[in-house]
């Protein structure tokens, strides 16, 4: 494992429950953010808007909302700075942490359901294809921005992965004491609920996939394709195409394949059919699982009232 290794899965570890771009593989499931520890956690800024933004669907009710995440973020970067400050650590050399701003929250949120469906945005499709828009990783800016002797006090490791030499650092640095301060429960009870929302939106998504409704919207699409020229039997068959992922940036082919994509989704309606059929089983699986979710929720509810009162 290498030095950069080591730190990145140091600084994962005490801020999971964030996503990461899609890539070919990636269209099919996105877990909703859980936040097990320090939630406010954004991990990428992507540019521009898509298609399903402002797409909701009833596993949205088990994630913080942007209000909720951004108030959890400021509590977490707080008690980070509290800590730093008594190590002998001042502002500048704190800064930047991995918390998202109030904008940058907001965006993850209205946005978290934008590539669902693999690319559905047209100028999206027109400058990138299927590859994903340029990001900015919060967590990797903020590795790279510290010194060893900053990351030994804030995730409680160096670069090379040495234990901090000084007194008095909290296991896994301020980061990891921010966690622990603004968690209400055992991080076992999170994660448990983390996975079971992950379980009903797999469950969800494959039985969508298999439904006479989405089948037909498919075909509608294929045909639309077929006209154009592209021969797929379903929009995760072009996304997923090998040719457009043996290069870093998408060329001239996967422009075109992808513009065509998006405007026969618009054509067809094929994500509003799509989507409404996953939220029919969402909904079926939620009502199967109702006891454990809101559970669940009520951690997550416990975690924002807790961040509340001791503003």
């Amino acid at each position: 494992m290498t030095a950069r290794v080591l730190v990145r899965t140091a600084v994962l570890l005490a801020l999971p429950g964030a996503g990461c771009a899609a890539a070919p593989a990636d269209v099919a499931v996105e877990s909703p953010g859980g936040g097990a520890a320090v939630a406010g956690a954004v991990p990428a800024r992507a540019a521009g808007p898509a298609q399903a933004a402002g797409l909701t669907l009833p596993l949205d009710a088990y994630a913080f909302s942007a209000a909720e995440d951004q108030l959890l973020g400021r509590a977490a970067a707080a008690h980070v700075r509290d800590c730093a400050a008594r190590l002998g650590l001042d502002a500048a050399a704190v800064d930047p942490l991995p918390f998202g701003t109030a904008a940058e929250s907001a965006s993850a949120a209205a946005g978290r359901h934008d590539r669902r469906y693999a690319v559905a945005d047209p100028e999206i499709a027109a400058t990138h294809g299927y590859h994903p828009p340029s990001t900015v990783d919060v967590r990797r800016e903020f590795y790279e921005a510290h010194t060893d002797a900053e990351l030994a006090v804030l995730v409680g490791v160096t670069a090379g992965g040495a234990p901090a030499a000084r007194d008095g650092v909290p296991e896994g640095g301020c980061i990891g004491a921010a966690a622990r301060a603004t968690a209400v429960a055992d991080e076992a009870a999170l994660r448990a609920g983390q996975d079971l929302v992950s379980a009903v939106q797999s469950e969800a998504w494959h039985a969508a996939l298999a439904d006479p409704r989405v089948l037909d919207a498919f075909a509608a699409w294929s045909a639309c394709m077929a006209d154009a020229g592209y021969r797929y039997a379903a929009p995760m068959d072009a996304n997923d195409d090998p040719r457009w992922w043996t290069s870093e940036t998408a060329g001239p082919e996967e422009i075109a394949t992808a513009v065509a994509d998006v405007a026969c989704k618009e054509s067809t309606g094929l994500i509003p059919a799509w989507s409404a059929v996953e939220a029919d089983y969402q909904a079926r699986f939620i009502a199967a699982n109702q006891a454990e979710l809101d559970a669940y929720r009520a951690l997550l509810d416990q975690q924002v009232s807790a961040v509340s009162t001791a503003r």
